[in-house]
């Protein structure tokens, strides 16, 4: 997979750092992913989203969250309101408060997302979303109470091998994403340095034959 981070990656969190390690450890799964990106919105707003990541097969919009301080127990996530610990205390993570829980922004990027790459390339894609929880160190979750999400919107606590896993549920699918569509997106966006405008490198990193000429 191919890392791409708009700004300095020293702008990054530290979940948001542990994230891009992530994708640097996966240089065999297919895809993309761009870090700190801002999506035009409604009027003159645009959404911050922290992460589009791309597979042949899904673009997914993702909301990183890392906590601000130690909590260890089950994390509950209720159908309203801020997401809690099992003891009644609120979750105290970034994104996550009275105002907004990690569930509503991964529902938002993605519909920001949705919108934009709709206006951009005039075809509907599905866009999934996904909140994506960090710990701290020896934080201990050892499990998710969450009943219900959003269609098309998941939640993965910190564990590698389950977001490779759900990066992996579609690949024997037909690709609905390629180089091309991908590079026009994130040119769109203002984004086509990051690839050189060059498609190739998209190319070789969805494991595409290299089909653009220089």
């Amino acid at each position: 997979m191919l890392l791409l981070v708009n700004n300095q990656r020293r702008d990054l969190s530290n979940a948001e750092l542990r994230f891009a390690n992530w994708v640097q450890a996966s240089p065999q799964q297919p895809g993309v992913a761009v870090l700190n990106v801002e999506v035009p919105g409604r009027g003159r707003r645009f959404r911050q989203v922290d992460a589009l990541v791309w597979t042949p097969q899904r673009c997914i919009a993702t909301e990183i969250k890392g906590f601000r301080r130690r909590q260890d127990g089950v994390l509950v996530v209720p159908p309203n309101g801020p997401w809690l610990m099992d003891d009644g205390s609120v979750a105290d993570m970034y994104g996550n408060d009275t105002t907004h829980n990690p569930v509503e922004q991964a529902r938002a990027a993605s519909l920001a997302t949705k919108n934009w790459i709709t206006e951009v390339t005039g075809e509907q894609h599905i866009i999934h979303g996904m909140a994506l929880v960090m710990l701290l160190p020896r934080q201990q979750i050892p499990r998710l109470d969450c009943a219900h999400t959003p269609p098309m919107i998941d939640i993965v606590i910190e564990d590698y091998d389950v977001w490779r896993y759900y990066l992996h549920l579609d690949h024997a699918e037909p690709a609905r994403w390629d180089s091309g569509q991908i590079a026009r997106v994130l040119t769109s966006l203002g984004l086509g340095p990051l690839f050189q405008h060059n498609p190739n490198i998209l190319a070789d990193a969805l494991g595409e034959p290299i089909r653009w000429s220089a």
